[in-house]
């Protein structure tokens, strides 16, 4: 009871001030609505509480779904990118049969450089099967089983394939040195090789029919002692990124209607 004639004098001066200055007019407005703001505050988070549950369970709903959503789409994009690099493989060699394939496993050695393929003979697969890709020449196959199959690739110590210069002509023989690497052997001292050179398959015996790229000339080393020279060379296909592959098979053989059968059903 002692505090209502000093609230009264409050009030007053507010109301005063509410009318004869605007300044303190605001403040008198802030402080009349300070009461009204905190109860107002105070009711909507008692009635927002018993949402709380509910809107917890609805966000993690939302994130899942966004979550499933967006691997739905990286599922797509992937799918999509496999289809399109399958069917430019499947275009490189028109006159032949092509066997897509995948890579499913991989030498984790330096010096030993293979792949696996979840491809093997029930496909039309045989030992020496040519491997390409949309770069260039991979390898060929040298172990066989029923549904898969082991690539020997080009950088590996036990390659080799008769090469040719796509630009001079001149004839060698690219052998791998591992470790990712090639070199092209059996070359004259003054061979008419240099940088930037393309090496081809020269198509010389072997499983290897002729111009699939094998890669680019980096390095060229004359010995005019031995009179030989000897050329570094990057291979085209990237081996160390290998997915999708193409197995190369005669028309002519038997093995045609099982591809065109193994096709249908990947």
């Amino acid at each position: 009871m002692r505090q209502s004639p000093r609230v009264a004098l409050i009030g007053a001066l507010l109301v005063g001030a509410f009318y004869f200055h605007a300044p303190l007019r605001h403040v008198a407005l802030v402080v009349l609505r300070l009461p009204f703001t905190l109860v107002k505050g105070a009711v909507q988070a008692l009635l927002l509480l018993p949402r709380l549950p509910g809107l917890a369970d609805e966000n993690a709903g939302l994130r899942a779904e966004l979550v499933q959503r967006q691997m739905e789409a990286s599922q797509l994009r992937e799918a999509l990118r496999r289809s399109e690099q399958g069917q430019a493989l499947l275009d490189l060699i028109p006159e032949r049969q092509g066997l897509t394939a995948s890579v499913i496993g991989r030498s984790t050695l330096p010096a030993q450089q293979t792949v696996l393929l979840d491809r093997g003979a029930r496909d039309g697969l045989s030992l020496d099967t040519v491997i390409v890709d949309a770069s260039g020449l991979i390898g060929r196959v040298v172990e066989l089983h029923p549904a898969a199959c082991l690539v020997l690739l080009l950088t590996d110590p036990e390659s080799r394939v008769a090469g040719l210069v796509e630009r001079s002509r001149e004839t060698g023989l690219l052998v791998g040195k591992g470790w990712g690497q090639c070199a092209f052997i059996y070359l004259d001292a003054d061979a008419d090789i240099q940088e930037g050179d393309r090496v081809v398959t020269a198509g010389l015996g072997g499983p290897f029919p002729k111009g699939l790229l094998l890669g680019t000339v980096v390095h060229v080393a004359r010995d005019e002692l031995t009179g030989s020279a000897m050329a570094s060379v990057d291979p085209a296909a990237r081996l160390s990124r290998l997915e999708e592959v193409l197995c190369v098979l005669p028309a002519s053989t038997s093995a045609a209607p099982a591809a065109a059968a193994a096709r249908k059903g990947r």
